[in-house]
């Protein structure tokens, strides 16, 4: 088989496999997805749930976490709200990013692994490595800090473009964090007024960052329609 047949069976092969994980994905949610969120968003049964495993409650939420932030089975706001109730504003939170940064680390393992064969089997690459503001390390990391802390942008697709390019992992991870803080924070103590009993409290840091992630989703489409603009050749 000379060269050219080889590369045009192994695309086929791998937008097969694509399509295959992506059924699976679906399959998964439309099978489990309902009862999934249903635990979630039901405090009182998720903490006992929870609570059943005794000790290992705790691996067991990171572990949905992780699972959460590799392929969003689940929205993110139940699971955040869920951990506030059980562990509180401050545990909740901090259980909810070491799952973050796990997921993150095993997107990055993977897109670097598996996605940058892709591309160059696609020939890809260079077109995304020519993308201006991926050359300048400064404008890059504040456009990864930003990313993550406006509320309503696609947090985790991110993480799957980052691993394509060069990014220090390290320097990623501590950005994308740090800037992922004020998000889960309102949403864990959100949670833990709701184990207080105390709605009032609870609705109100609800409203807020709900109304606070409209103008966020907002500003993050303005600016990706203005970056199209300026740079219709690397769109």
């Amino acid at each position: 088989m000379n060269e050219k047949k080889k590369t045009i069976l192994l695309r086929v092969l791998i937008i097969a496999a694509m399509l295959a994980v992506a059924g699976a994905c679906v399959y998964m949610y439309l099978r489990f997805g309902k009862s999934a969120i249903e635990l979630v968003k039901d405090t009182d049964r998720f903490r006992s749930w929870i609570n059943g495993f005794g000790v290992w409650g705790v691996i067991v939420f990171v572990a949905i976490r992780i699972l959460q932030t590799v392929v969003k089975f689940i929205p993110t706001e139940p699971i955040e709200i869920a951990a506030g109730l059980v562990w509180g504003w401050l545990g909740g939170c901090l259980l909810c990013l070491l799952g973050n940064v796990i997921g993150s680390i095993v997107i990055l393992a993977m897109t670097r692994r598996i996605g940058v064969r892709i591309l160059r089997l696609f020939r890809l690459e260079n077109k995304l490595q020519s993308m201006r503001f991926l050359q300048d390390r400064e404008r890059r990391n504040r456009l990864v800090f930003i990313f993550y802390l406006v509320p309503g942008t696609p947090k985790d697709t991110m993480t799957y473009f980052a691993g394509l390019t060069d990014v220090n992992r390290i320097e990623f991870l501590i950005l994308s964090s740090i800037a992922r803080i004020p998000a889960i924070v309102s949403s864990t103590i959100c949670g833990a007024y709701l184990g207080a009993n105390n709605f009032k409290v609870a609705a109100t840091v609800f409203i807020v960052t709900a109304l606070l992630s409209i103008p966020g989703a907002i500003l993050y489409k303005k600016i990706s329609a203005r970056y199209v603009q300026k740079h219709p050749e690397q769109s």
